[in-house]
């Protein structure tokens, strides 16, 4: 068989183009809606909801975010009358339970709130089914629907420049820059997103300059992340982001070393109003456990990655990129889509997508064949080693001058997550944090405990509804006779576990039981998303180099 592609052995009847819109895709903005988001919820019914947000700063400062919040009533989000709606409702109701999980505002001995009340969990539940996504702060929430233009007859109104945030969790120009970043990031690469449809359709039509063009278009797009990603440092300090705002984007997932090791009840949701503390392992098992905001929640990165053909492995394990047999393979079989990516935590990243996104992404994985078909034209060893004039060998570079951009953005995000991460754990604050207190840090008697929980209301009373921000002690905690009991194990970090006692909700508001803090040398520093971020990026900025043709 020649090892030149031939075109008249593919299925091409089985191709059906895709059209962006179809996946709530706009194709100007890309994964940012068409027009700005809406500024306030248009029934009155939500005016709770919105005054809360028109001194969400001011009530955060002040220590009072959870008092507001245990004053809202449960709306129903029947009334919401449009998509853009559902999506502020979203965003609105993440700033809310976020700044109610973590608000402790640096009151020393206020941990982490251990559930949220139904006046946010119910609707941010039913607006996250709506927008089929998982109910925490995402990069959707704070990034896509989370934007204003300043001045709409600019030249280029969706310049960098000409944006700004709704809302952020300090109050802080660091912040909203962090985000606007990769706002102007979407916008710019809705170019991108195009060119890739352009090149399937150059693959269906063996036609290697509209291949090409298309290849070139998706590198401009990769140039402008490149640019905007190094905009980073001009106004976001990294001193103000570690200590003053990642806290904020955290989960809870893998996040007991921050105060939370069970994860966060939901009240009103999963049936957390009918337990009692008799069965305390029926109520653990209804905690919920999400990662927090990553960058490895838009969709964009993914698309490029998928486009181009970039396999990524599980952390720690290495792949092999596809060869030419698996290319003339994959090229026959026409719909039949491409396994997901072997990452797992990638592939749960897409959760945290709104619904279209994320079936944009499995539609993409199972038309596109942009790196199958430039291995099989270049397949001939005489294109490896000169030739600048052929057709062929311009394709190639187009190619390997996209897969360079996405290895030169992703070495960008590593020193960022360095000098705004790594960096700061490392060296501390400039300023010594107060001493936490730990609201319970020893053993007592099941009958102490009961006489205590008699004299003060605790946040659950047995067969009652949740009342306060964190659990009673784990009954697990007790003297006990039940030898297997005390053995237990509990998950510290992804796919790893630790042969020692549950520590309870109580106890994990020991000292420094927060994101934010100083670590030594030999801790792991943990994304906002759970993961070990500098084995996680180093892994997949590796990969992306070894996809080079």
């Amino acid at each position: 068989m020649s090892n030149h592609f031939q075109p008249r052995s593919l299925k091409r009847s089985r191709y059906v183009p895709l059209n962006l819109e179809d996946y709530d895709i706009s194709p100007t903005n890309g994964f940012l809606p068409s027009g700005q988001p809406v500024r306030r919820l248009s029934d009155p019914y939500y005016e709770p909801w919105e005054q809360i947000m028109d001194r969400f700063n001011q009530y955060l400062l002040a220590h009072h975010i959870r008092r507001q919040v245990r004053k809202m009533p449960v709306l129903d989000t029947s009334k919401l009358t449009s998509q853009a709606e559902y999506q502020r409702a979203f965003m609105i109701l993440s700033f809310m339970a976020h700044a109610f999980v973590w608000g402790r505002n640096g009151a020393a001995s206020e941990p982490a709130a251990e559930f949220l009340p139904a006046s946010i969990s119910i609707p941010w539940v039913a607006t996250a089914e709506y927008l089929q996504l998982n109910p925490v702060v995402c990069c959707a929430a704070v990034c896509h629907w989370n934007w204003q233009i300043l001045d709409p007859g600019a030249k280029d109104p969706m310049d960098i420049d000409n944006l700004g945030t709704l809302y952020t969790f300090s109050g802080s120009m660091d912040e909203s820059w962090f985000y606007l970043v990769t706002t102007a990031m979407e916008a710019k690469s809705a170019r991108g997103l195009n060119a890739i449809l352009d090149a399937i359709i150059g693959v269906e039509d063996n036609n290697i300059a509209r291949v090409t063009h298309a290849l070139n278009e998706i590198a401009h797009s990769l140039r402008d992340c490149n640019r905007l990603l190094e905009r980073m440092y001009e106004r976001c300090d990294p001193y103000v982001f570690y200590w003053k705002i990642r806290e904020f984007l955290a989960g809870w997932e893998n996040m007991a070393e921050a105060g939370l090791p069970y994860g966060v009840l939901y009240e009103g949701v999963d049936d957390t109003d009918t337990f009692s503390l008799d069965n305390w392992q029926s109520l653990i098992r209804r905690f919920r456990k999400y990662a927090g905001g990553s960058a490895a929640q838009t969709p964009l990165l993914q698309a490029f990655d998928i486009a181009l053909g970039i396999k990524h492995y599980p952390t720690g394990e290495k792949g092999l990129q596809s060869s030419v047999d698996d290319a003339r393979r994959r090229l026959q079989q026409r719909g039949v889509p491409e396994p997901p990516t072997a990452n797992s935590y990638l592939v749960r990243m897409r959760d945290y997508m709104p619904g279209g996104h994320r079936r944009f992404l499995e539609d993409l994985a199972s038309i596109c064949r942009i790196r199958e078909y430039v291995l099989l034209v270049c397949s001939d060893a005489f294109l490896q080693v000169g030739n600048e004039q052929d057709p062929r060998v311009v394709m190639r570079q187009s190619y390997n001058a996209c897969v360079d951009l996405m290895k030169s953005f992703r070495d960008k995000h590593i020193m960022i997550v360095t000098r705004y991460i790594l960096a700061q754990a490392k060296n501390g604050p400039s300023i010594s944090a107060p001493t936490v207190t730990p609201v319970s840090s020893h053993i007592i008697p099941r009958a102490a405990h009961e006489q205590a929980m008699a004299q003060k209301p605790t946040a659950f009373q047995p067969g009652g509804r949740l009342g306060g921000d964190s659990l009673p002690a784990d009954p697990t905690m007790y003297p006990q006779t039940n030898a297997h009991a005390a053995k237990q194990t509990i998950s510290v970090s992804a796919g790893q576990s630790s042969s020692h006692q549950p520590s309870s909700p109580a106890q994990s508001t020991a000292k420094n039981a927060r994101l934010a803090r100083k670590v030594d040398d030999e801790s792991v520093v943990r994304g906002t998303g759970g993961t070990d971020a500098i084995q996680f990026l180093k892994q997949v900025r590796n990969e992306t180099a070894h996809t080079r043709i």
